[in-house]
């Protein structure tokens, strides 16, 4: 299929949770993406893990939201699959990768963080902060200076902090360098910190930040947990290297 003038395509991994994967698509349409809204595909990986009759629903949340898409329904579970997956499909400039269970809670101006990555060629993501911001962002153990534009991360802690799964807006040349060098049998996330020397030399050729300014709330949520444990799915293993869902009692 042609997709006429794509500006961003949206790359998310999911699972069958409908009531989870609405709350998080109406956010981000109605408090980021309304301004591009005819311009954004959506690039989605539907794992089966919870309810698999919820096919057609899942399929009628994303078709209430976009007109442009194209949706994958796997037999197997694998996060790493599905991540290389989304990212192999990417023709637009810009990439919004969202994991289906986050919520934006407040307007972003993505024009405005578009503005700045097209300004700065060698920033690659710019991510949603899910931590109050004030004089410097704190994400996890590092803290992002101010830019006076937006926080970015330390140079030496590039390859420990510069991509993580939270929602981020992503230069396309960044997912077309990194994602040939991923190894679908591990964790994707943590690939980007140990992974292959080619990947590692991708990362290092870019600079990393974080949107907000001093004084601003979190703008994400994470809303997946409370669904797993009512429902008795977890990530298999340890939850930092996952790479499957299992069913527990």
């Amino acid at each position: 299929m042609i997709y006429p003038n794509i500006l961003i395509d949206i790359t998310t991994t999911a699972t069958h949770r409908p009531d989870i994967l609405f709350r998080t698509i109406d956010s981000f349409t109605e408090r980021m993406l309304t301004p591009v809204i005819d311009k954004c595909r959506l690039i989605i990986n539907v794992d089966p893990v919870g309810d698999e009759t919820t096919t057609s629903k899942i399929l009628s949340i994303i078709q209430l939201f976009f007109k442009y898409y194209h949706v994958r329904f796997t037999k197997q579970p694998s996060f790493p699959k599905a991540f290389i997956w989304c990212w192999s499909q990417v023709i637009a400039p810009w990439v919004l990768n969202i994991e289906e269970d986050w919520e934006l809670l407040v307007k972003t101006d993505v024009l405005s963080m578009i503005k700045i990555m097209e300004e700065e060629p060698d920033l690659a993501i710019l991510r949603l902060p899910f931590k109050p911001s004030r004089k410097t962002q704190k994400n996890w153990s590092t803290h992002y200076p101010w830019t006076g534009k937006y926080y970015e991360c330390p140079a030496g802690k590039r390859l420990e902090m510069g991509f993580c799964g939270h929602p981020s807006l992503i230069r396309s040349d960044f997912v077309h360098g990194t994602v040939p060098w991923l190894d679908d049998t591990k964790n994707p996330e943590k690939q980007f910190h140990h992974g292959e020397p080619m990947l590692m030399r991708e990362i290092l050729k870019y600079r990393y930040g974080c949107w907000g300014k001093d004084g601003e709330d979190a703008y994400v949520r994470d809303i997946g947990r409370e669904w797993m444990a009512k429902n008795g799915w977890a990530k298999k293993g340890s939850k930092a290297f996952f790479t499957e869902w299992e069913k527990v009692e």
